[in-house]
């Protein structure tokens, strides 16, 4: 949290011996947009409830009435939401890369498989698009991860298996040493 807070200061001069603050729910102040990672529970109709930190940030960015997402996943074991503002910044990305390029394909492909927009109901609930579903994503505690645009939803049970069988090697200890993490 002091790290978030430095940076979020970096390059303000401080007149006051008290702490700097950053508060949780106010987009303006947290420059990264989505962080934080709470725990929460897909239903059986694969239904998410958006959790009240990022729920705050969204109407606070984007409106209260705000309920446009476009969901989607890379590999079918996780699912990507996307406020549809940044979904569309993402899209441009990738439109910008030569159409001959066969990642471009490949990334399109799944997006495609996997991804479907998703209003947001009253409750604050998103669904997960049908192939995500059908992949397992119904009735599973989950992770919601900000990562800064868009927001990662993982299966608790996966995110397990992949951290204990892949711990962190020295090469990737020092790898993100040098990008000072």
């Amino acid at each position: 949290m002091a790290e978030e807070r430095e940076a979020s200061n970096a390059g303000t001069s401080e007149t006051s011996q008290e702490a700097p603050t950053v508060a949780a729910s106010s987009w303006d102040d947290l420059q990264f947009g989505f962080i934080g990672n709470p725990k929460a529970k897909l239903d059986d109709r694969g239904r998410l409830k958006m959790p009240s930190e990022f729920k705050a940030l969204i109407e606070k960015k984007y409106g209260k009435e705000f309920n446009a997402f476009y969901i989607t996943s890379r590999e079918g074991t996780d699912a990507e939401i996307y406020p549809i503002p940044e979904w569309q910044q993402h899209l441009g990305k990738i439109f910008a890369m030569p159409k001959s390029h066969p990642a471009r394909k490949k990334l399109l492909d799944r997006y495609n498989l996997f991804g479907d927009k998703a209003d947001m109901d009253p409750q604050g609930r998103v669904q997960m698009p049908e192939e995500l579903r059908n992949a397992g994503m119904v009735n599973v505690d989950v992770k919601v991860s900000g990562e800064g645009t868009f927001l990662r939803v993982t299966s608790l049970k996966v995110l397990r298996e992949s951290v204990a069988s892949s711990p962190l090697t020295a090469q990737e200890e020092d790898a993100l040493s040098s990008y000072g993490v």
